[in-house]
C-alpha cells in the first residue's frame, strides 16, 4: 500500500513540473504565430520598386544590419510597377504574422491621393519611420539658371520640359515649381535613371532626383543641383540651398518606413522599431554606409511621430493635387 502512495506521489510531482514547464514555454512564446517569440524564421522585406534606386537602398541596408540585430535572414525582394502600388498592395493583403513588411515612403500618399490606389497608409501598421531623403531640383551643367528665381525668370519666355511621374512625389514636386510660377511642361519619363537619362540626352531641362542618384553627374560636370525638397539643408550637404530659402514652398520629403498588414501583433510592431532605433541611433558603420552611399545622415521616428508627419504632409498633397485637375 506504502509503496503504491509513494508511485502517486511521484507521478503528482512529475505532473506538476511537466505543467509548470508546458506554462513557461506558453508565456514565453506567445509571439510569432504561438511557437516562438518573433522573428523564428526568415523575414522579408519589400521593395515597391526596382534594384537600384534610393528606396532599394535603404532597403537592403535595414536588412543587412536587421539580420544581425534580430538573429534571422532578412530576405529583399523587389515587386515593382504602377508606382509602387503592386508591392504595396501585395503586402497589404498578406498574413498579418509579421514575415512580410513593406519599405515604402511617402509616394504611398500620392498614389492615395491621385485616385491610382483605393488605399494608402492608414491601411497598414505603420512601425517605425527609419531614414529620410528628399529629391533635388536638377538640371545640366550648362543651363542659364543657377537659382529657382533664375530658372523661373527664364522659363517665362523658355517653356521648360520637366519630369514628373504621374501619381508619384516627382510629379507633385514639379507641379509645385509651377503653381509657384515656373512655366514648365511636365512630362512622365519614367523612373530615376529614366529621368537621368533624359536631362544628359537633352529631353528634358529639369528633374527631380536624389542626390545620390545624380552625384556622379555632378562630378563629371554633366549636372547640376539647384534646391534641395527638404525644410532644412542637410548637414552633408551644406552648400545645397533648400527650395524653400529661396522663396519656394516646396518640401517633398521622402520617410522611408516600415508598414505591415493590419492586425500585426504589436509584440512585432515593437520589437521591429526597437532594433530599427537601435539600429539608426547606435551603429556607426550602418551610418557611414548610408553617408557613402547617398549622403544620408541618421534618422528616426516611431510610430506615433511618423503618423502625425505622414497625415500632414497628405493634407498638403491633397490641396496640392487639386489644383493638377
Amino acid at each position: 500500500m506504502k509503496k503504491k502512495q509513494r508511485i502517486v506521489s511521484v507521478m503528482v510531482v512529475l505532473l506538476m513540473v511537466i505543467g509548470l514547464a508546458m506554462t513557461g514555454w506558453a508565456e514565453g512564446s506567445k509571439e510569432g504565430g504561438g511557437e516562438k517569440a518573433w522573428p523564428a524564421k526568415s523575414v522579408t522585406l519589400v521593395v515597391p520598386y526596382g534594384a537600384g534606386g534610393d528606396t532599394d537602398f535603404n532597403t537592403r541596408t535595414f536588412a543587412k544590419y536587421l539580420e544581425k540585430e534580430l538573429g534571422v535572414p532578412f530576405a529583399v525582394t523587389n515587386i515593382a510597377g504602377s508606382g509602387g502600388t503592386i508591392a504595396s498592395r501585395k503586402v497589404k493583403d498578406s498574413d498579418p504574422d509579421g514575415y512580410t513588411i513593406l519599405l515604402n515612403h511617402t509616394n504611398m500618399i500620392m498614389t492615395e491621393v491621385s485616385g491610382v490606389v483605393d488605399f494608402g497608409f492608414e491601411d497598414f501598421e505603420m512601425a517605425c519611420v527609419g531614414a529620410v531623403n528628399a529629391d533635388v531640383l536638377t538640371v545640366a551643367a550648362d543651363a542659364p539658371y543657377n537659382t529657382l528665381d533664375e530658372l523661373v525668370e527664364y522659363s517665362k519666355s523658355n517653356k521648360l520640359k520637366a519630369a514628373g511621374t504621374v501619381g508619384s512625389l516627382t510629379q507633385m514636386e514639379t507641379t509645385l515649381l509651377k503653381n509657384a510660377g515656373a512655366n514648365l511642361n511636365i512630362i512622365d519619363v519614367g523612373g530615376g535613371a529614366n529621368r537621368r537619362a533624359a536631362l544628359a540626352g537633352g529631353q528634358l531641362d529639369l528633374i527631380p532626383n536624389a542626390y545620390g542618384s545624380i552625384l556622379p553627374f555632378i562630378q563629371s560636370g554633366d549636372m547640376k543641383p539647384l534646391a534641395l525638397l527638404l525644410n532644412e539643408r542637410n548637414p552633408l550637404i551644406p552648400d545645397l540651398p533648400t527650395a524653400k530659402e529661396q522663396g519656394y514652398d516646396i518640401v517633398v520629403p521622402m520617410m522611408y518606413t516600415f508598414f505591415l498588414p493590419k492586425g500585426t501583433p504589436q509584440e512585432v510592431l515593437d520589437t521591429l522599431s526597437a532594433a530599427v532605433e537601435k539600429i539608426v541611433t547606435t551603429n556607426d558603420a550602418y551610418a557611414e554606409e548610408i553617408k557613402k552611399a547617398y549622403l544620408q545622415a541618421p534618422f528616426f521616428m516611431d510610430a506615433d511621430e511618423g503618423k502625425a508627419e505622414f497625415k500632414k504632409i497628405k493634407d498638403l498633397f491633397t490641396e496640392t493635387f487639386k489644383s493638377m485637375q
